[in-house]
């Protein structure tokens, strides 16, 4: 074997395979912390399996999904776009993988996430220059946060594996840093413990801390009154996703037609001639869609609870008494009738913000995502309620919805993406990051990537 056969082994068939890659991280993470080989090769292979199972769950409903976008265009002449989170990393990665090759997305995307990774647990060692105190440690938030951030400076700054890996590695590193450290003191306040909340609408989340008080009275808590008790099915996120999916569906049905319904059909749609009844076919796409992120979820689960015990334990080895940054789920027990609330309100803001599509006659039609919708307002209503009581947090949510609906716009817009994160930080503070990001490759004559 010569050199570059070599090199081309290591590169592209090893290193550049991401099933491979995260399996031995993961490895190395558990035998770093002295946990056996047993225990090392049980969680690289689980890791591995979780890599490939994320792929065919995005891959389906990306590929599903563009057919209802196809639909849509083809109808209204109107681009669409899906707000969730994962599908809009793949969509990132498959652009890049169309010019780089193969793999290469996932790839970069799992470096810039080690790369981030080291630079906050740095910035959190300097913490009394830095002020950072935070580690973040939601795995599969992270995951998805490199990925996109990989592609956007890989998109605007056309830059090699290396600079790509090492911008967005910074980039992301101060966005965990300052955002999660920022919620440190309210996050102490409504749970009592010593964690931080780390995840996608840490921003807002701030705003709505500082915001609720003057919009509201914290004696007015939404925990102290009575709910009706149906509403806890919305706290089921396949059975929200499910209902979030059907009246997306059932709108972009009244709005694509008969003709265009009938092609959903068709073996170059969906291919579901059976399915000659429109409510039945309505239920078919609804379940599976819902499927297909269920499929992607299970996958991301399976890879990230192994790679996070492994930056878990070394994060606690090298820097003990530093804050843990953890999942927004974290908070929801501590107010469990705040959850319900944002999702609600959070879901009117976000009608509003379509209806003013339409209005406005843009030139994109989003379809809502249920991780966006429900995650980030449910969390933003847990600091806001605690804060400035329910009527702030129904105030705050909706206000959210909207700008979710008007940011994700702007956003890809720029991108050219068909999917959007569509959280509340990625329609505010990302969109900025976006609009320098293109500045910079504008001014320096760079063109743009796929």
């Amino acid at each position: 074997m010569n050199a570059q056969q070599l090199l081309d082994l290591f590169l592209k068939q090893i290193f550049g395979q991401p099933f491979i890659l995260i399996g031995i991280i993961v490895l190395i993470g558990h035998l770093a912390m002295k946990q056996g080989i047993s225990k090392a090769l049980t969680g690289a292979i689980k890791a591995s399996v979780g890599v490939i199972v994320m792929g065919m769950g995005a891959g389906a409903l990306i590929g599903n999904f563009n057919k209802l976008i196809t639909s849509i265009q083809t109808s209204t002449g109107i681009n669409g776009a899906g707000l969730n989170t994962y599908p809009t990393m793949m969509a990132g990665y498959q652009k890049m993988d169309s010019v780089l090759g193969d793999g290469t997305g996932v790839s970069w995307g799992i470096y810039t996430m080690l790369i981030a990774f080291v630079i906050n647990l740095i910035l959190v060692a300097l913490r009394k220059w830095t002020k950072i105190r935070a580690v973040y440690l939601t795995g599969n938030v992270m995951i998805v946060q490199t990925g996109i951030t990989t592609y956007l400076v890989w998109k605007f700054l056309g830059t090699g594996m290396i600079g790509t890996v090492i911008i967005a590695g910074i980039i992301m590193a101060l966005y965990w840093g300052i955002f999660a450290t920022l919620l440190i003191k309210p996050t102490n306040i409504i749970t009592g413990a010593d964690f931080t909340v780390a995840h996608q609408q840490m921003f807002v989340s701030y705003l709505a801390y500082k915001i609720a008080p003057k919009l509201g009275d914290p004696k007015d808590d939404i925990e102290q009154k009575k709910m009706p008790s149906y509403l806890n099915i919305l706290q089921d996120n396949i059975i929200a996703t499910a209902l979030v999916m059907f009246i997306s569906i059932a709108i972009i049905f009244l709005a694509i037609g008969a003709s265009n319904i009938d092609w959903l059909r068709s073996a170059e749609g969906l291919n579901q001639k059976g399915l000659t009844n429109n409510l039945v076919f309505l239920l078919w796409i609804t379940i599976t869609l819902t499927a297909n992120i269920f499929v992607l979820l299970a996958g991301v689960r399976l890879f990230v609870g192994e790679i996070m015990l492994s930056f878990k334990g070394i994060s606690e080895k090298l820097l003990p008494g530093a804050v843990a940054g953890v999942d927004c789920a974290a908070t929801f027990a501590f107010a469990p009738k705040s959850v319900v609330l944002g999702f609600l309100f959070g879901t009117v803001g976000q009608v509003i913000g379509l209806l003013g599509l339409i209005v406005f006659k843009s030139p994109i039609f989003l379809i809502p995502g249920f991780i966006p919708l429900f995650f980030d307002n449910a969390t933003i209503a847990v600091f806001a309620n605690k804060f400035g009581g329910w009527k702030a947090a129904a105030m705050i949510c909706t206000i959210n919805g909207i700008i979710q609906i008007f940011g994700s716009m702007l956003a890809i817009s720029m991108t050219g993406l068909t999917w959007w994160q569509g959280s509340a930080d990625y329609a505010t503070v990302w969109v900025v990051i976006i609009a320098i990001l293109k500045a910079i490759g504008s001014w320096f004559g760079i063109p743009v990537g796929a």
